[in-house]
């Protein structure tokens, strides 16, 4: 197979698992109850904790293999060592499910938007930046491995999908990206993936 049709196959795995992350959200989403918000929400934070690490831990696995496959298929020799990403600091987990849940349900209850108007805004923003978390798992196992690499110079970023002005933008500067320049930059709901540059 080649480098080009592994990156794409990639791609669509990890796109398979940002939708079905999302759909994961929306089942658990029930667990945060309109009327009961703060009583309610720790037990949705658990299963949204849970569900974050069981998808990040794919989504790393996935790109461990794409990395192995893509650097044999492009005659790169020796044997690289690969870091897989870790965890998502609690911080940070936190932050965002209570920045894109009971955060703006509240101020928008405040407001006086309908409570159903209300929750689902509130499911989109959540499973948005739930999805970024676990696609974040493979795309810190790709860059930081490359950095690790001797052989490695960088990644260049791989649209999901159509792409949004942001990703898109961000794509169009090519391979540039290397440990010096930058993260991998990606949004709630971002599909984008990248691909190693070996040199």
């Amino acid at each position: 197979m080649s480098v080009s049709a592994l990156t794409q196959r990639h791609r669509a795995q990890q796109l398979l698992l940002r939708n079905g992350t999302q759909a994961q959200v929306r089942r658990i989403w029930p667990k945060l109850e309109y009327e009961r918000l703060d009583a309610t929400y720790p037990a949705f934070a658990l299963a949204a904790a849970a569900l974050v690490e069981k998808n990040r831990l794919t989504s790393a696995g996935l790109t461990l293999g794409y990395l192995r496959e893509f650097r044999g298929e492009a005659g790169i020799p020796g044997v690289a060592r690969l870091v897989k990403a870790g965890a998502v600091p609690a911080e940070q987990f936190t932050g965002s499910l209570i920045a894109t849940s009971i955060a703006p349900t509240k101020k928008a209850t405040t407001a006086g938007t309908l409570a159903e108007v209300s929750m689902s805004n509130a499911l989109t923003q959540t499973s948005g930046a739930l999805a970024r978390l676990v696609l974040n798992g493979g795309r810190e196992t790709l860059t930081a491995s490359v950095a690790a690499d001797p052989a490695g110079r960088g990644y260049r970023r791989v649209l999901g999908g159509g792409g949004c002005d942001f990703c898109q933008m961000l794509a169009g500067r090519g391979g540039v990206y290397t440990e010096d320049t930058a993260d991998f930059e990606a949004h709630d709901s971002c599909g984008c993936s990248a691909e190693p540059i070996y040199g």
